[in-house]
């Protein structure tokens, strides 16, 4: 059983001046899905249901373990994140993240390695906001020039790195990670960062006083350098229906549903079976595909055949075919 703590004002603002760029956030699920996955929410106003803002509360909650919540890296108006997070549970994933963090010790750049449920997150912070597209260049050519995988490219094991994007557009999210020094509800588990007592106050104060990463620093770091071509994003391609040899109108999930956000690679919204059984309070259970739209799945595990019936457009099964006699 993890430990419970009643932290201070004090102590959930100190939080905030490290790790929080971007008032949304996420809450884990307290109760597993079908599959026992613990999912992430966007936490929402339970009367408008727009983002609820991260506040001290909130930051209080998640510290002394009463929820667990997760953060969005980059703003959106800025394009800059104050931290990177380099996320490994692969095999041999410690060793490449010490192998990271001690090739940033050389440069000068001082990273906290937090451990997690299969691996580690090692973090950099910065001395102020930096843009996301350069902390991205540093972090992945650093990486491949170690020779330590990166996730995507063709790899489907390696390193995952925070922010995942370059840039937001306006409504966009990016990927979460979770925040750190609280609950993992599959776990019931703290992890920790390496190198401090096991409190909050104790951690924060260890991650205060690391050197954090300038603006100029990364600048001369990334002189001549881009984002390595395999992970590039591919620019989108709007989806064309396929030509139908019959006459019938195509279905299409959008025409029935309202969308409350989008991320790089999804649409999201309430899902329509969800919904008729009492559930999707967030509204946002359905991911629908924004290259091909016909691709949807409901995170909470109903069924495209439920997701239909739920509209009253249920998905049409062909006629089977006789062979004449």
């Amino acid at each position: 059983m993890y430990a419970k703590f009643c932290v201070t004002r004090e102590t959930a603002s100190s939080f905030i001046r490290i790790f929080v760029n971007r008032r949304a956030y996420s809450i884990q699920s307290s109760r597993p899905l079908p599959n026992g996955s613990f999912p992430y929410y966007l936490a929402r106003d339970g009367h408008t249901k727009k983002p609820r803002p991260l506040d001290e509360g909130a930051i209080r909650m998640h510290l002394n373990g009463d929820i667990t919540i997760s953060l969005y890296a980059i703003n959106p108006e800025t394009q800059r994140s104050k931290w990177v997070a380099i996320d490994a549970d692969f095999d041999g994933s410690i060793e490449a993240l010490f192998q990271i963090q001690w090739e940033l010790k050389q440069d000068g750049v001082e990273a906290a390695l937090e451990q997690s449920r299969r691996g580690g997150h090692l973090w950099i912070f910065g001395a102020e906001a930096l843009l996301a597209s350069e902390c991205r260049i540093y972090v992945y050519n650093l990486a491949l020039r170690l020779g330590v995988p990166v996730k995507g490219g063709g790899l489907k094991e390696g390193i995952e790195v925070f922010p995942r994007q370059d840039r937001l557009e306006g409504g966009e999210y990016g990927n979460a990670i979770r925040a750190p020094l609280g609950v993992h509800r599959r776990t019931e588990r703290r992890y920790w960062f390496y190198d401090a007592d096991l409190t909050p106050e104790a951690q924060l104060a260890y991650l205060d006083g690391l050197k954090k990463l300038t603006e100029s620093e990364l600048k001369n770091f990334i002189q001549g350098m881009s984002l390595p071509e395999a992970y590039r994003p591919t620019p989108s391609v709007p989806f064309i229906p396929p030509a139908r040899l019959n006459s019938y109108k195509e279905f299409r999930i959008l025409d029935f549903v309202r969308t409350t956000r989008k991320d790089n690679r999804n649409w999201w919204a309430r899902c329509p079976s969800c919904a008729q059984a009492g559930r999707d309070c967030s509204g946002d259970n359905l991911a629908i595909q924004i290259k091909n739209p016909s691709f949807y799945k409901c995170w909470a595990g109903c069924t495209k055949e439920e997701i239909r019936a739920a509209l009253g457009r249920p998905i049409r099964r062909r006629a089977s075919v006789q062979e004449r006699p």
